[in-house]
């Protein structure tokens, strides 16, 4: 909460010369995110750039294999408006066009992304972004995988 502050509030809290210096102290860190996620896009159609060949065995090409490229997310405030917002811009995507977000549970189910969920996430997750159409065509479903 004192990383809010202003250097004006400082001020009228700790005096003039105490309140700059504060402030001046607290602006010098790097604040280290709460949380760290890794989310990759899903890719619909297979790009050439984002596609690497190996060879198997015996020398013949395998085939091709998506080379998955992740982003991180850091995440300050730990709630689902914030991970939701940060993965429409990593995505490319508006955030009105997201209906909802879900994140795969146990055998497949899909869970509706809360602030708790968000909050019990533990650090450094990965997880690979699926997108469907919502029921009206209109909107997306955000799936984590």
């Amino acid at each position: 909460d004192l990383l809010k502050l202003t250097r004006d509030d400082l001020v009228q809290i700790c005096g003039p010369a105490d309140g700059i210096r504060l402030f001046n102290a607290l602006k010098s860190r790097s604040v280290r995110p709460r949380l760290t996620v890794y989310v990759c896009q899903e890719s619909l159609s297979e790009s050439p750039l984002l596609e690497r060949r190996g060879n198997s065995e015996n020398g013949e090409p395998s085939s091709p294999s998506s080379l998955y490229v992740y982003h991180a997310l850091y995440l300050e405030d730990l709630t689902a408006a914030e991970l939701i917002r940060k993965m429409a811009s990593v995505c490319n995507l508006p955030l009105c066009t997201i209906s909802q977000v879900y994140r795969q549970g146990p055998t497949g189910i899909h869970i509706l992304l809360s602030d708790q969920m968000v909050y019990n996430l533990p650090d450094e997750s990965c997880f690979l972004i699926c997108s469907l159409k919502d029921d009206l065509g209109e909107g997306l479903h955000l799936i984590l995988k």
